[in-house]
């Protein structure tokens, strides 16, 4: 019976090494490379030779790897074993030759403290390999799922686009125990690509299948119909938001309903199968948590072939174009599982029962979302007023985005201006107090036309701080001062439009101002905010307040009294902070 070390960064990399095949290790004596070398030693898969000479050992692994035409693996130890690889690194990395190596160390906070046989490995010369990356002591199940990933990407770089070496450091803490009789189960990545199509899996049977879009540039006709092809004929379901680019017949905005089926006793009937992940990040977190926790497999799609992984399930990358994927699993018989009319019928019902709201940007954006003209572009800033409109789909003639790249609320205003500038039709910017603040000096812009129009909600605060899903919430009134940052710019509680800065800004600068405290006067205003006839770009300022905005974010996260969202957040802080900083934060509410 095998025996292996109980480090179980070393048995991540060993149980992949198997996955992928890889036999032939080269390894050197030392000390800190004794969990992995012993337990190879100890395992009949692998091939194993001896070089007492690191720099031989990279040489002889560039020998054995163009001849074979297999990957190889160097393990040495610390001090300057790992310097004496680079020659042979060098060589690997011009002739494109499969050489991992793995070298071994002590704890990297030892580095630059005068600890023996510690150097620093962080930076390496440009040439000697392809990816790099340090696997530190497993602490807890998160920690395990990240180097399980980045082991995934280390493998795979050693044959990916015509392959090469890879640098992988192997931390050890001292403890050299082998009591493991077997390896843990992992999870290889495989990366498809088109050329090689005979080697794509095949969909599930009968998988209910949803496809998710993050952040994307607006599909073409082309992508649009082969997306639509392939939904049909598996009857698959698009969880889309207000930054995927794609407003065709079957996007399905799914925040409103994610946030109702997160701690929901009938979300198991809404579960997929498999979720295809098309896009980049996105800002609708009510549908990411809710595929959050899954036991489906995720399968990506993406030009740049890389292993992203947020889901922790990822277990196919398909290096092309949308078209290409989905045009190949599409299929000429229709499924009708009633997996899609699920997810809608229930969207339905939930939209018949929606409260009535206080007035906030939530309310706001149940008004306006459907007067937004034809040809428009929409652009909500991060981040409550992302979330705010996400629950209410655009007009499928409106196109929309957000900067969920970066996520910052600095260039929300300038991002609009800048599509303003590309197009003839209505540009829209809905953004909270903070974020328009922040990215003032965009309005002088000598270039902006009259097609701007900018709706400034303003509580003055940071308004995703306060609400309930936030820890702000748990700790009340103090979160205001800094973590919230009230007050700024003449907050709403104590100003008037006749009094706003933003308006003597804006109307400095050309700017016609409109103003609303109360539905009233905002239903007074809407029409001339939506219209194309202003000759000039349009700030409306409307002044809400953090109760009623709270208020109205807790109605429409539990429309289906079956999810307590106050409940379950308590739930989670309490597992996630300690109780003396959960009684911390009771204190300062007081």
């Amino acid at each position: 019976m095998p025996k292996y070390t109980d480090a179980r960064n070393a048995q991540l990399v060993i149980a992949l090494l198997k996955e992928y095949g890889i036999r032939n290790i080269i390894a050197s004596p030392g000390t800190t490379n004794v969990p992995f070398v012993y337990s190879v030693q100890n395992d009949s898969f692998f091939n194993i030779y001896s070089a007492i000479d690191e720099r031989s050992a990279a040489y002889m692994a560039c020998g054995l790897a163009a001849e074979s035409g297999e990957p190889v693996v160097l393990s040495c130890t610390g001090a300057t074993a790992s310097r004496d690889y680079m020659p042979g690194l060098t060589e690997a990395f011009y002739r494109k030759l499969p050489v991992l190596a793995l070298t071994s160390m002590h704890f990297t906070e030892d580095i630059g403290n005068l600890s023996t046989q510690i150097l620093d490995r962080s930076v390496i010369p440009n040439d000697i390999a392809r990816y790099h990356t340090s696997l530190e002591m497993i602490e807890n199940e998160r920690m395990a799922k990240d180097e399980e990933l980045r082991i995934n990407i280390a493998l795979s770089e050693l044959t990916r686009d015509g392959g090469g070496p890879v640098a992988v450091q192997l931390i050890t803490d001292g403890n050299y125990t082998f009591s493991a009789t077997s390896l843990p189960k992992v999870n290889r990545i495989n990366r498809f690509l088109p050329e090689k199509i005979s080697e794509w899996p095949e969909l599930p049977d009968n998988a209910k299948i949803a496809v998710l879009l993050g952040v994307h540039r607006t599909f073409s006709a082309t992508e649009s119909e082969m997306l639509e092809h392939f939904v049909e004929t598996h009857d698959a379901v698009v969880f889309s938001d207000i930054s995927s680019g794609y407003h065709g017949k079957f996007a399905f905005g799914s925040a409103l309903a994610c946030i109702q089926l997160q701690n929901n006793p009938i979300r198991s009937a809404f579960e997929p199968d498999l979720v295809i992940h098309v896009g980049e990040m996105t800002g609708d977190y009510n549908t990411m948590g809710f595929l959050t926790g899954l036991n489906c497999p995720i399968w990506r799609v993406s030009l740049d072939g890389e292993f992203r992984q947020h889901f922790a399930r990822l277990e196919n990358v398909f290096q092309c174009s949308i078209e290409f994927f989905f045009s190949h699993y599409a299929s000429n018989k229709y499924v009708e599982s009633g997996y899609r009319t699920k997810w809608e019928n229930y969207d339905i019902q939930l939209r018949k029962r929606m409260p009535e709201f206080p007035f906030s940007n939530i309310w706001m954006a149940q008004q306006l979302h459907s007067m937004i003209p034809a040809g428009s572009i929409v652009h909500p800033a991060i981040l409550s007023s992302l979330s705010s409109w996400d629950y209410f789909p655009l007009p499928k003639d409106v196109r929309s985005s957000a900067n969920v790249g970066g996520f910052g609320i600095d260039g929300c205003t300038s991002a609009l201006i800048g599509a303003s500038l590309s197009s003839h039709e209505l540009c829209f910017c809905i953004t909270g107090d903070l974020a328009f603040f922040y990215d003032m000096n965009s309005l002088g812009c000598r270039e902006i036309g009259p097609n701007l129009r900018i709706l400034l909600i303003n509580n003055g605060l940071g308004m995703t701080f306060k609400l309930s899903n936030h820890v702000g919430s748990q700790i009340g009134p103090s979160a205001n001062i800094f973590i919230a940052a009230e007050g700024h710019n003449a907050a709403a509680k104590s100003v008037t439009g006749n009094q706003s800065p933003a308006r003597a800004w804006a109307e400095s600068l050309g700017f016609k101002y409109l103003s609303a405290s109360s539905k009233e006067e905002f239903n007074a205003v809407k029409d001339i905010f939506t219209s194309k006839d202003s000759e000039a770009p349009i700030l409306f300022e409307c002044f809400t307040h953090e109760e009623d905005e709270r208020t109205a974010r807790d109605l429409i996260d539990s429309i289906d009294s079956r999810t307590d969202s106050k409940t379950q957040l308590k739930k989670t802080i309490k597992k996630v902070l300690p109780k003396s900083v959960i009684d911390s934060l009771k204190s300062l509410r007081h």
